[in-house]
């Protein structure tokens, strides 16, 4: 079973705290933006413009003026990992009987290139990438939010297209 239930709690909070901060959630809130009598709300979407001024966001730029080569790193890690299990499978079958200390460090290296690359990514894409929106007649960069965000406006949704990647 899970012997550390204080990890699992922290890392679970943490978690939370970072998807909430990044998404611009809090618990007063704005006050809403009130639409003129007549029209649906059903029938809009709301934008806020992307601030470049989030620490996360001038990570994750200066992080993609390199991203080929820290990709290029975890291609190699991949390589490194596949002779290592290798290597440990090798020694077993020279011995004919199973030893689990041949397969630690294997083990180990997955569970660091793996965790690894789960943070990278996670820093390499924030939340911006997926929420972002090109709007019709606006060269500014724009991301989908609340009708309670700072920032937000009104469009009709036809005039919001998804980015060209």
């Amino acid at each position: 079973m899970n012997k550390k239930p204080g990890l699992l709690f922290v890392v679970s909070l943490l978690a939370i705290i970072i998807l909430a901060a990044s998404f611009n959630m809090n618990f007063g809130g704005n006050a809403p933006i009130h639409l003129p009598a007549g029209v649906n709300p059903d029938n809009v979407l709301y934008v806020c413009p992307i601030g470049s001024e989030s620490a996360w966001g001038q990570f994750s730029t200066a992080l993609h003026a390199v991203g080929k080569y820290v990709w290029l790193f975890f291609a190699f890690m991949v390589l490194v990992l596949m002779f290592s299990w290798g290597w440990a499978l090798y020694q077993n079958l020279l011995k004919d009987k199973f030893s689990a200390d041949a397969y630690k460090n294997p083990w180990d290296l997955t569970k660091l290139v793996f965790w690894g690359a789960v943070i990278v990514f996670v820093l390499y894409m924030t939340p911006n990438y997926f929420r972002r929106v090109e709007i019709r007649g606006h060269g500014t960069d724009w991301v989908l939010c609340e009708n309670t965000s700072e920032g937000a406006r009104v469009v009709r949704p036809g005039s919001v297209n998804l980015p060209s990647k």
